[in-house]
């Protein structure tokens, strides 16, 4: 998955991350961690992307802390929108 950041149309900085498959324990941990947010979107918003970067990814907290915060929130928004389309992939295949 790549993550831009942009300001308006000129490109900041670019990053591939790649998403790792969840065993059923971390997997309750992302839905969690999603029903917060849908919950109170702006409670906690900069802990909720970090810990879903930790959990989505294989970067270490070493690595982590060499991203900037829009980048934090690019990955938490772009898991979210990609959770998004696979829950509506497999409800129009029912």
């Amino acid at each position: 998955m790549l993550i831009e950041i942009k300001e308006g149309k000129k490109i900041i900085s670019s990053r591939e991350v790649e998403l790792k498959e969840l065993g059923l324990t971390d997997h309750g941990k992302f839905l969690d961690l999603l029903h917060d947010f849908y919950q109170n979107p702006k409670d906690n918003l900069f802990s909720r992307a970090i810990n879903m970067c930790r959990l989505m990814t294989d970067y270490t907290d070493e690595e982590l802390r060499g991203w900037s915060e829009a980048e934090y929130l690019q990955l938490f928004r772009a898991v979210i929108d990609e959770k998004n389309a696979e829950d509506k992939k497999k409800s129009n295949s029912v």
